[in-house]
């Protein structure tokens, strides 16, 4: 297993990782029909940038898992797409996702790893957040995340799921 950093021939696989994954493990705290119109074509509520530092995790040749951090001067719901941030406070995490059948094996615990490295290596930013689903709750407070306010964005129109705002302060 390797992780490294996204490649534009990546960039298909790392929005499919991401589509099957909120339909096979984020529906399990959802329900199959919230997940199914999240990531439908035909949602325009749907919106995926590829976030500032993104990576994929591959083994055997093929991606299983990815993940990506933003820079960002705003704690925000949604990334903050293409703005210019100028004098960043914070590290945004913003997405973490594995395909199904491949979760369990230390894999998230991995990127997570992997990501806080990455900004700590890159900046001198220490202040990260993230918005966790449902599911992923327990995983991230496992990592050192506090949890904080919940937020009930929609992902489709008429469909709205619980998120969690969690953050960590990096030694």
């Amino acid at each position: 297993m390797i992780i490294r950093a996204l490649t534009d021939e990546d960039v298909t696989a790392f929005q499919q990782i991401m589509k099957i994954s909120i339909t096979g493990i984020c529906a399990e705290a959802y329900g199959a029909d919230t997940a199914a119109a999240w990531v439908s074509d035909d949602n325009p509520a749907f919106h995926f940038t590829i976030p500032e530092f993104a990576f994929v995790v591959e083994e055997g040749g093929e991606i299983i898992a990815v993940g990506g951090w933003s820079r960002t001067d705003v704690v925000d719901l949604h990334p903050i797409g293409d703005r210019t941030v100028i004098n960043p406070t914070h590290a945004r995490i913003n997405a973490v996702y594995i395909r199904p059948g491949s979760e369990g094996h230390g894999l998230g615990h991995k990127i997570m790893s992997h990501l806080e490295a990455d900004i700590k290596s890159r900046t001198a930013l220490r202040d990260i957040y993230l918005w966790s689903t449902k599911n992923a709750i327990r995983f991230y407070q496992a990592m050192g995340y506090t949890p904080g306010i919940d937020k009930y964005p929609e992902v489709a129109p008429g469909y709205k799921i619980q998120i969690r705002y969690m953050w960590k302060r990096l030694e």
